[in-house]
């Protein structure tokens, strides 16, 4: 009979937990995102050596308009200089747009699949657009122009809350100016 009462307050804590458990991304949730990137596309791959690089930084916030939706603005910088046999050239590269985001733990691999995923873990979808101040100097001014360009693509991520309030994120795609993008989130 102790065995039956420990078990059945064992579900009944289970329950009472599951019921009350926590969503990855709800409407009303807001985020603050900064991140670094990595794997750089385009800008001179495979034209000497990259001689001085400041690296892609990234910021974006975030405002839950849906319980699975999310909007906001996002901003980043990348600059980096090449050196080769008789020629130097550098780029500057100034982002800002808007994001998109489909935050699918919840409405997708929870409730549509039942796959009981822990609601600390966000995977989501993003679609960026935007526009890039893009700055060059070098040798071939004639070659590349400087001014502005649109940003437009995809992104899929994943986030991890340590906590109500902090967390951090992955994302791979067309990001706002590499392949991966790793940062911090917090969680207002």
């Amino acid at each position: 009979m102790k065995r039956i009462t420990i078990i059945l307050i064992a579900i009944i804590s289970i329950v009472s937990i599951d019921a009350n458990a926590q969503k990855s991304f709800e409407k009303g949730t807001n985020l603050l995102n900064a991140g670094f990137g990595f794997g750089y596309y385009g800008y001179g791959f495979g034209v000497g050596t990259r001689s001085f690089s400041v690296p892609a930084i990234t910021a974006n916030y975030e405002v839950g308009v849906g319980d699975f939706i999310g909007v906001g603005p996002y901003v980043g910088f990348a600059s980096w200089n090449y050196r080769s046999a008789g020629f130097e050239g550098g780029y500057s590269i100034f982002a800002f747009g808007g994001r998109a985001s489909f935050h699918l733990t919840d409405v997708l691999l929870n409730d549509a699949l039942d796959l009981g995923v822990d609601p600390n873990l966000d995977f989501y979808g993003s679609i960026i657009f935007g526009f890039n101040v893009d700055g060059y100097t070098g040798d071939f001014t004639n070659n590349y122009n400087n001014g502005l360009s649109v940003s437009f693509g995809p992104i899929l991520g994943f986030r991890y809350y340590f906590n109500d309030s902090f967390g951090a994120y992955i994302e791979g795609g067309r990001g706002t100016f590499s392949y991966g993008t790793i940062g911090i989130t917090v969680k207002m």
